[in-house]
């Protein structure tokens, strides 16, 4: 019997994976735009934990839905507030970030709003560029230029989440998603690394003895974002790497480096 040729992998496979990724970004526009019950952040910005002794800390949320708390009914369960509670400190709470933002509108139209006596910066992007398809390498590029305006400010830099997680994608092109993700996230933290200023924190992994489909019951009710038990997983992770931050950076020093003059501790 004669042997057939062989079609080399890389040209057999790159339609087949360029088709499903097309289906896949549709499925995950079609399942936001969708009917759901979230689709406008909460007001964020406000002081938490004034009653508590010390100059507040100014923290900025910059990015898309997840880092404004999209899926919350009380903002006290928003991420923002959940994490500056757990610093154990007054907190001036910013939040710029604006649902489906991408990098580029984090750019262009999130940085000129930003106070620069800002102390730190919690960033969460990428989720939207996955499910419009951005090129990635124009995603890296998006958020090099970021990550290098906010410098020397100190950035705690958010991962992506688990896109193989919201049920409002299909069933068969979760696992898609998810790879897709994954690859964007191995841009972010190349990326994240080139800046010293930057901490990456994870928001994808799922605590010890979590299942996957436990996670999904962490949802909110628009199955696409996280509940407030969710959020409160991520503000632990995130609240950790902001005071590893303030410890590792005394705000005085950072405002001398901004040219702002002193500021004051806390008590």
């Amino acid at each position: 019997m004669r042997a057939r040729p062989i079609a080399p992998v890389g040209f057999a496979t790159a339609p087949a994976l360029t088709g499903l990724w097309a289906l896949c970004a549709w499925q995950a526009r079609r399942a936001r735009s969708g009917p759901r019950p979230y689709s406008d952040a909460l007001p964020g910005p406000g002081l938490v934990g004034g009653e508590l002794n010390g100059h507040p800390v100014r923290i900025a949320w910059l990015g898309d839905s997840l880092a404004a708390g999209l899926g919350c009914d009380d903002i006290a369960d928003t991420p923002a507030h959940l994490a500056a509670r757990l610093l154990e400190r007054p907190v001036d709470v910013a939040v710029l970030a604006v649902p489906g933002a991408r990098a580029v509108h984090v750019l262009e139209e999130q940085l000129p709003l930003l106070d620069p006596r800002t102390d730190v910066v919690v960033l969460c992007v990428g989720a939207n560029d996955v499910a419009a398809a951005t090129p990635r390498s124009q995603y890296a590029a998006q958020l090099d230029a970021v990550l290098a305006h906010l410098a020397p400010t100190p950035v705690v830099l958010l991962s992506l989440p688990d896109m193989a997680m919201p049920d409002r994608i299909a069933e068969p092109l979760r696992t898609v998603a998810g790879a897709w993700a994954r690859w964007f996230e191995v841009a972010r933290a190349r990326v994240a690394a080139r800046h010293g200023h930057v901490v990456s924190v994870d928001i994808a992994s799922r605590p010890p003895g979590l299942s996957r489909r436990s996670g999904r019951r962490m949802l909110c009710s628009d199955r696409f974002h996280p509940g407030p038990e969710g959020y409160r997983v991520w503000a632990e992770r995130i609240s950790s790497a902001c005071h590893r931050v303030l410890e590792s950076a005394p705000l005085a020093v950072l405002a001398q480096e901004r040219g702002l003059g002193s500021v004051s501790e806390p008590g």
